[in-house]
């Protein structure tokens, strides 16, 4: 597990413009503890409130949801500097409706929200600069979401699959890229069946569209 955070400032846009130098003292009078996750293991659990949100050091998580009839879908994968539960934590909604489990063992550091949103006395810089960092996080989730439904409002699986593989390329700057899904994650996060994502990502490697192989991707 990490004990010195120092790095973070550089890593994670959570802490940008915190001192190197102070992240340790700021991480001490937030009290934030760091867990060490096994694959398989759950942090945040559907149906019970949460009061603290996280910052993946190591590993890679995900976030999914249950349908009707008990099927999970996967909503997103959180790789290593994402935030965790951040916008739900702030929200203190009392009863959530997603789970988040470790996808491979995995360690995070956790934020009590209350102590975060709530300081006692005169906030530090830092602390002062952490809560506007929150701010743009919060805002960059917003943009995420309505990116996501801009998808999925699509009405075919081709137009859904397409319009994510673009996204994807002009955000990465590169018609070459990797994606985090493998086939059902893809499935899920387009709201799709997986049968259908697979024959259509053949169809459009057929007519030469795309080149694919796994979760790597080609737009030609």
């Amino acid at each position: 597990m990490y004990r010195n955070f120092t790095t973070l400032p550089l890593m994670c846009k959570l802490f940008e413009g915190i001192p190197s130098a102070k992240i340790n003292e700021l991480f001490t009078h937030l009290a934030v503890r760091e867990l060490a996750l096994k694959k398989g293991e759950v942090l945040f659990r559907s149906g019970s409130k949460i009061t603290e949100f996280a910052v993946i050091i190591s590993g890679r998580l995900a976030i999914s949801s249950y349908e009707a009839d008990g099927h999970r879908k996967i909503v997103e994968f959180l790789e290593p500097m994402d935030t965790v539960a951040i916008s739900l934590a702030v929200a203190d909604i009392q009863s959530v409706a997603i789970s988040v489990e470790a996808r491979q063992d995995s360690e995070v550091i956790l934020f009590n929200a209350d102590k975060v949103l709530n300081p006692a006395g005169k906030p530090s810089e830092e602390h002062v600069r952490l809560l506007r960092n929150i701010t743009k996080e919060l805002a960059r989730k917003t943009v995420l979401l309505g990116r996501k439904m801009r998808i999925i409002s699509s009405r075919t699986t081709s137009e859904r699959l397409m319009k994510y593989l673009i996204e994807e390329s002009v955000r990465r700057g590169s018609k070459e890229f990797e994606i985090p899904y493998d086939r059902q994650a893809l499935a899920d996060y387009l709201c799709v069946d997986r049968s259908a994502l697979s024959a259509e990502i053949s169809r459009l490697i057929d007519k030469g569209v795309i080149e694919s192989r796994k979760n790597h991707f080609k737009l030609l």
